[in-house]
């Protein structure tokens, strides 16, 4: 197996990760019966009947054999195909035997409508392979070209440091829709060439998008490309949008409420306001009656909706070909008629993760979208630095918001178990790395008074809520020093 075919996730019997969530997501649509909990039970039975089997190879029939009563025989297939595609089963292993080779006649048809449509030969006997998202697909060796900044085609994991950036999805469609994905030969003299498939199952067809892939930000340079304004933004809001994006194994999301200071040039975000969303296993969609309410609390503060947030849960904080589109509408919503500013600005949180920051604060950044002179409809995001403003206090107000965030979520299905640790490697659970994240948006001089609110107020509603697995409360009973916010320059100025 070489580096290329290497999976992009590390299996782990006792939770389900993104990477799972996304490919087998009937199983996480809130179905009676196709529950998470089923599609764990079939994909450890499927790893552990491979581990008795192999070298032999593992069939589907051999599989669902153990797996009765489980039911509808089609999704274990497709379980099947998405563990053999990830190569978590079947690794090295040959079939006992071939299948029958179908008749020439049949042969000949399917030629010939593979040459009537100049697609390119395919060598995938197993129309199932085509429901494994191309997040999963990039397993077997084939990898993605992008454009860089100088317009030429470059290897996607080259361009972006090697890092996993693209969590492109499967999304369903009308039968009358086609799959369709890049063979990887893009050039500079005509359109990709496509290659093709129909591929029905249970009355839909699967369609690829990129529109989850993330884009790095640009950075604004004073001369050819100014900052339109600066940014502060409150410690407590800061704090809040950490919490939340902790709470939850899927994307959160929310508004920002502050003003716009058009004589200085800033805009302030004094608050955060967390919302209910839409949220799947992909994609997460602010709801319509929360957003609302967001709207009416700001008012009646003497504030405005200056921004929204969203989380990352296991990517960077860098924006998504969505969160672009969602962002150019917002400004546009936002754009003053006087001086055609658009003071609305996007913040992503990607918590502490396997895959994310190292040291365990979370990694949050501002973007912007400003017009594309190539002709992107949606421009180019670009990244904004933020001042972070703390008070000589912790506002009572920002501590009962996050004690009610909490308490909010303590019933929801995706929420995470803070008793888990943090990496199989380390000994400090995830609980404690929120406090750390948590503490480093406070300036020192509140630093006790913020430790204070977290020992009274939040840990134990955390401990009785989040920490599922063990008593979560980590092997430090003392404040457990992180750089601040100032000292790491996450984001700030």
């Amino acid at each position: 197996m070489d580096a290329e075919t290497l999976p992009l996730f590390e299996l782990d019997f006792a939770t389900v990760c993104d990477v799972e969530r996304q490919a087998c997501r009937e199983f996480f649509a809130g179905k009676a019966n196709k529950t998470p909990e089923r599609y764990m039970m079939i994909r450890n039975y499927m790893v552990e009947a491979w581990h008795a089997a192999q070298p032999l190879y593992l069939t589907k029939i051999k599989a669902r054999a153990g797996l009765r009563n489980c039911g509808d025989v089609n999704a274990i297939g497709r379980i099947h195909t998405f563990l053999e595609h990830a190569r978590i089963i079947n690794v090295g292993a040959e079939r006992s035997s071939r299948r029958s080779q179908p008749a020439k006649s049949t042969r000949r048809r399917v030629q010939s409508a593979r040459d009537s449509d100049d697609e390119a030969p395919d060598d995938d006997d197993d129309d199932e392979a085509w429901n494994v998202p191309r997040g999963v697909a990039a397993m077997t060796g084939r990898r993605r070209r992008v454009r860089d900044e100088g317009g030429n085609w470059v290897y996607e994991d080259e361009y972006y440091g090697g890092h996993v950036i693209s969590h492109d999805v499967i999304e369903r469609h009308a039968d009358d829709a086609d799959y369709s994905c890049s063979d990887g030969s893009d050039n500079d003299d005509g359109p990709a060439r496509k290659r093709r498939r129909n591929h029905k199952q249970n009355g839909m067809r699967y369609q690829v998008h990129s529109e989850f892939r993330l884009v790095p930000c640009r950075s604004f340079d004073a001369e050819e490309a100014p900052r339109p304004f600066t940014v502060e933004i409150s410690a407590a809001a800061l704090a809040l949008m950490d919490l939340h994006s902790h709470l939850m194994y899927t994307e959160v999301i929310g508004l920002l409420g502050g003003a716009y200071d058009a004589a200085a040039g800033v805009v302030r975000v004094d608050v955060a306001f967390p919302c209910n969303s839409t949220s799947t296993t992909t994609e997460c969609e602010m709801d319509p009656a929360s957003e609302v309410d967001a709207r009416r609390v700001f008012a009646l503060q003497g504030r405005h909706v200056v921004g929204w947030f969203h989380s990352h849960p296991t990517f960077d904080a860098m924006p998504s070909v969505r969160d672009i589109h969602n962002q150019h509408a917002y400004q546009a919503l936002c754009r003053r008629a006087s001086d055609s500013v658009e003071p609305f600005v996007g913040v992503i949180v990607s918590p502490p993760g396997a895959n994310t920051c190292a040291y365990g604060v979370s990694d949050i950044s501002v973007f912007y979208v400003v017009p594309d002179e190539h002709g992107s409809p949606d421009g180019v995001p670009y990244q904004l630095p933020y001042a972070v403003v703390s008070r000589d206090e912790v506002p009572a107000d920002a501590v009962d918001a996050m004690a009610q965030l909490v308490e909010r979520h303590a019933g929801m299905e995706h929420r995470v178990d803070l008793a888990r640790r943090f990496r199989r490697s380390e000994a400090m659970t995830a609980l404690e790395k929120l406090v750390i994240s948590l503490r480093s948006h406070w300036d020192d001089g509140v630093l006790q008074q913020w430790d204070d609110a977290v020992s009274l107020r939040l840990r134990p509603l955390l401990q009785r809520h989040y920490c599922r697995s063990g008593s979560g409360s980590g092997s430090h009973s003392e404040p457990i020093a992180a750089p601040t916010a100032h000292d790491s320059g996450s984001g700030s100025e």
